[in-house]
């Protein structure tokens, strides 16, 4: 059974120039739309500069190994910076210092947020861009940020009517999470089930609909699975880390998955990061 034309794959080279401008003028609108109905969530809330800095993190990733040490989190006594998916599953170990979102267009977001009075004291960091619905049912503390990877004239307008620097947002919400921790100000930050791969092959066939899957050796020196466009991301996080590296100490201790380079990016076990 065809799940669409048989020549089409959202990998194939012949189509990517055109989704991407089909792509951009639909998220450029949703970005405009989103930012004026939260205009009135960000006066109330305000900058991130709001939110009390921190000296270390720990940032939290929904990837797959975060099953090998997710129990770790309980009486870490670290601020956990955490991603929306990972949120329901961090919150019954230990309280996050905060959580982030990204979302453009209606997702799970919302779902995963929804935890009632326990949102308290627990910080929801977002850019002005963000779906309207992710605010819905939390009741905790927020803050916003200006991110400058929409558009010229969206961030030049945030900038103009809220007073907001431009700031850099990264290409997913763990990437996120992790300048959200160099923003508060940490100087050595942990990072948990951040894998930027598949565990095994099938699923990265599966997201790429058998167009390509790259093998690679991952921080535990096992196979791992990807594709492009995770391989994309990772370069880019691997170069924030290289601009922010005399600040800011990252240590991958998510135990699996493609984000280490010598020099820049350690490897280590969560249990022994926590005793340093």
């Amino acid at each position: 059974m065809s799940n669409g034309p048989r020549d089409f794959n959202p990998y194939s080279r012949r189509f990517r120039k055109e989704l991407d401008d089909l792509v951009d003028i639909k998220i450029r609108r949703l970005w405009f739309d989103n930012y004026q109905a939260n205009k009135k969530l960000i006066e109330e809330y305000g900058h991130i500069t709001n939110v009390p800095v921190i000296e270390r993190a720990i940032t939290v990733g929904a990837g797959w190994s975060l099953r090998r040490n997710i129990d770790l989190l309980k009486g870490c006594g670290t601020p956990i910076i955490t991603t929306d998916k990972a949120f329901p599953k961090v919150l019954p170990l230990e309280k996050p210092y905060a959580v982030c979102a990204l979302n453009t267009e209606p997702t799970d977001v919302s779902k995963w947020l929804d935890v009632g009075a326990d949102s308290r004291d627990i910080w929801l960091i977002a850019p002005v861009t963000a779906h309207p619905d992710t605010f819905k049912n939390w009741r905790g503390p927020m803050a916003f940020t200006n991110p400058q990877n929409t558009c010229v004239e969206l961030y030049e307008l945030v900038q103009k009517e809220m007073g907001f620097p431009p700031t850099l947002r990264g290409g997913n919400v763990g990437f996120y999470a992790m300048i959200l921790a160099y923003t508060l100000g940490s100087k050595q930050t942990a990072m948990l089930g951040m894998n930027y791969c598949y565990e095994h092959e099938h699923e990265c066939m599966a997201v790429t609909r058998g167009n390509h899957c790259i093998k690679m050796v991952d921080v535990t020196g096992n196979y791992v699975y990807t594709a492009f466009d995770w391989v994309d991301s990772r370069r880019e996080l691997l170069d924030f880390c290289f601009e922010v590296a005399d600040d800011m100490r990252v240590v991958n201790c998510s135990e699996g998955g493609i984000i280490y380079e010598n020099g820049l990016v350690e490897a280590m076990p969560f249990e022994m990061w926590r005793r340093l």
